[in-house]
């Protein structure tokens, strides 16, 4: 029970998430399904969360901000609205084009700064329906797990790559 716990706390950690989990969990001697099935959840279970509070801390900024004059939290939170209305902008016809294609296919590349935490935060500053966010992050996390599951398939199988 504890390699599941460390594999799910693994999963849920921006550090390592998926890309993390799943091989932790081979080299704990798990079996592939429930490494897989473990890893997934435990990545997704703070999605919700994130979006929730990236909302929740951004309508406390812009609250501070109307409140108070030109101290150096109402610079920052100034600074943070105007580069995340300058990216809403720019990238606003890609987001309606291929938003949560897009999305998802960043979520599922297996590579550092590309998994459900920093797509949290992307999808949060990009404005995209929380609803929307949670599902194609989903998809992502599972395709990403789905990569990785193969990858450390193939080294265990062939341990002479």
């Amino acid at each position: 029970m504890w390699k599941l716990l460390t594999v799910f706390i693994a999963a849920a950690l921006p550090i390592s998430e998926v890309r993390g989990a799943i091989p932790l969990g081979v080299a704990l001697g798990l079996s592939p399904v429930a490494t897989f099935i473990t890893a997934v959840v435990g990545n997704m279970l703070p999605v919700p969360l994130l979006l929730f509070l990236l909302g929740f801390a951004e309508s406390l900024l812009a609250t501070r901000l109307d409140a108070e004059g030109g101290g150096l939290p109402s610079r920052a939170a100034s600074a943070y609205f105007k580069l995340a209305w300058s990216a809403r902008r720019r990238v606003r016809p890609y987001v309606n084009r291929y938003g949560a294609l897009g999305l998802a296919l960043f979520t599922a590349i297996p590579l550092p700064f590309t998994g459900a935490w920093t797509s949290s935060l992307a999808a949060h500053v990009l404005g995209m329906n929380r609803r929307v966010a949670t599902l194609s992050i989903w998809l992502g996390v599972v395709a990403a797990a789905l990569i990785v599951s193969s990858l450390v398939g193939l080294v265990v199988v062939s341990p002479g790559l």
